[in-house]
């Protein structure tokens, strides 16, 4: 049986980590020493490749005591005396399908987590985290009742043939009546030696306390009750006409709002149009004076071209936001471009994914006292135009449309570039709308100047949760007044499968806010336009009260 690395790096990984955040442990060797474990704590198997019979029914014994199991890479695949058996185990104890493995993508060396997620939570939605390719122990793609990550490539590219789950995660009602959590992490521990250690070491800490059943508070990344964001950026190199309104018609009809970048140059004659979008209620934003890179060239070059490109819209009487949206043609631009757009107020920045390692927008510059100003919005997402280009036409639009929802799932910015004039023709337009519309429940479809001012207004938000002789204390930090009316949640992971919290004012100015339980794992504390300073409420989950327990 030829699986690599010596199979003992996985016991000697965890128990450096238990040692190293003073974590207690035991070593257990056989089934029987399953079967007296006490409950309380996480059955942890590491790379366990090979298992005997009396032990996976131990392992099934200990589910159905209520014990939670965490697993890494291959499970119980293969038999004692070296045979291949499947993944039967991992499927019907553990609750994930094994559906493949790396080997033919050799790009995939990338974790990319959820964001907000009972599991993945201390991390932003889409940060990368490297993962050593090591030959005979590759990443599995796994398929799972919950997802807590993915295996990419660097850019995240997306085939929806193919399943790209990483971590799973599930809670299920046993027979006895107890409730079982499980995880499976699809790398095995080889895989991580040369990672970052602390983004390890985060996911790690999200997991450990989802398996211990310990509540955990965390500030969402968009407005309640959106998964995510998503911004529709029509880049108006070409003449803006009929077509750009129709599309605007369209997004509208859905509730969202797009951002038209517009140019300079093509403004005399887009005016009567753009002026049309902007009464639908889209955001106009800058796309520079002309259909040219800012990269490579002189800082006084740069910065006449952005004051040229103001000037020109404002003397065709076409209105910007304030702050100004601005994306440069072809992406071409560099750090003289990001410092200039600073300096001039913009209010965001649309830019490439290398701007940022997650997929969530990037603050890049503070006034003198700490506020943020510019907002960088990273394009994560290849365009449905430039995606269909690559390949053949239908199949190359399934995977963009499956890899948008993909980024929505996973609680990222999604910015959905289209050109004006597109070469899209109306039934692929059509069936981009059309998925947009399934997700409107799930994606913030807002502008880049709403998302901008969100994220302003989020970052001067912090929470913590704090055990108590009665529950818990819920400390919400708020440093400066939000300008945008849009609901905030605080995230609270439930100790039980479909507990309910209940808050109590500590503070006669705190009102007790609306308390929703979002799936069975976790509830939103739904905070609109908190004022400034710390806010203070008891937390308690009805279960716990009811059977007297903290």
């Amino acid at each position: 049986m030829k699986l690599g690395a010596d199979p003992t790096t996985g016991i000697r990984v965890w128990e450096n980590y238990f040692r190293t955040h003073k974590l207690p442990f035991s070593r257990l060797t056989n089934a029987k020493e399953i079967d007296q474990a006490p409950t309380s704590g996480i059955l942890l198997l590491p790379s366990t490749v090979v298992m005997s019979e009396a032990e996976k029914q131990a392992v099934l014994q200990w589910r159905n005591r209520g014990g939670a199991v965490l697993s890494t890479w291959l499970t119980a695949a293969y038999a004692e005396s070296g045979e291949s058996i499947g993944f039967a185990f991992m499927r019907d104890v553990l609750d994930v399908d094994v559906v493949g493995n790396t080997e033919a993508e050799i790009d995939d060396t990338f974790m990319m987590v959820h964001g907000d997620t009972p599991i993945s939570h201390s991390l932003l939605a889409g940060t990368r985290v490297w993962l050593e390719r090591v030959p005979h122990q590759l990443p599995l793609r796994l398929v799972g009742r919950q997802e807590g990550a993915q295996i990419m490539s660097w850019s995240r590219s997306f085939d929806a043939k193919k399943p790209a789950g990483l971590i799973a995660f599930n809670e299920r009602l046993m027979p006895s009546g107890q409730h079982s959590r499980s995880i499976t992490i699809g790398y095995p521990e080889q895989n991580w030696l040369r990672s970052d250690p602390k983004q390890l070491a985060s996911v790690t800490h999200d997991i450990f306390s989802w398996l211990m059943r310990e509540p955990q508070a965390y500030v969402g990344a968009w407005p309640h009750p959106y998964q995510g964001g998503l911004l529709l950026a029509i880049q108006a190199a070409e003449q803006v006409d009929k077509l750009e309104i129709e599309l605007g018609y369209t997004y509208k009809k859905m509730h969202g709002l797009a951002t038209y970048y517009v140019l300079g140059s093509n403004i005399v004659k887009a005016a009567p149009f753009i002026k049309k979008i902007k009464a639908q209620g889209h955001e106009i934003g800058y796309f520079g004076d002309q259909f040219e890179g800012f990269d490579g060239q002189p800082e006084t070059t740069q910065s006449e071209r952005m004051d040229k490109m103001q000037t020109q819209l404002a003397d065709a009487g076409i209105a910007v936001s304030s702050p100004a949206s601005f994306s440069v043609p072809m992406d071409a631009y560099d750090s003289t471009t990001q410092r200039l757009a600073a300096e001039r107020q913009f209010g965001n920045f649309l830019a490439f994914m290398e701007v940022t390692d997650s997929s969530l927008p990037v603050v890049a510059n503070r006034d003198a006292s700490g506020l943020a100003q510019t907002i960088v919005l990273p394009r994560t997402l290849m365009g449905p135009e430039e995606a269909v280009a690559e390949g053949e036409p239908d199949e190359s639009l399934d995977n963009f449309l499956a890899g948008l929802d993909l980024s929505v799932r996973m609680g990222g910015l999604s910015v959905v570039r289209i050109p004006s004039q597109t070469l899209l023709i109306p039934a692929q337009r059509q069936r981009i709308f059309e998925k947009m519309a399934t997700m409107r429940a799930r994606a913030w479809m807002a502008s880049a100047h709403q998302i901008a001012q969100w994220w302003r207004d989020r970052d001067g938000v912090s929470a913590a949760l704090e055990p108590q002789p009665k529950g818990y204390l819920l400390s919400v930090d708020v440093t400066h007044q939000a300008k945008t009316s849009e609901p905030l949640s605080i995230w609270v992971n439930l100790p039980r499968l479909n507990s309910r919290v209940r808050l109590q004012a500590l503070k006669k100015s705190d009102k007790v806010p609306t308390v929703i339980n979002q799936d069975a794992w976790r509830a939103a504390i739904i905070l609109k336009t908190p004022t400034v300073g710390k806010h203070t409420w008891l937390l308690q989950f009805e279960d716990q009260l009811a059977k007297g327990k903290f």
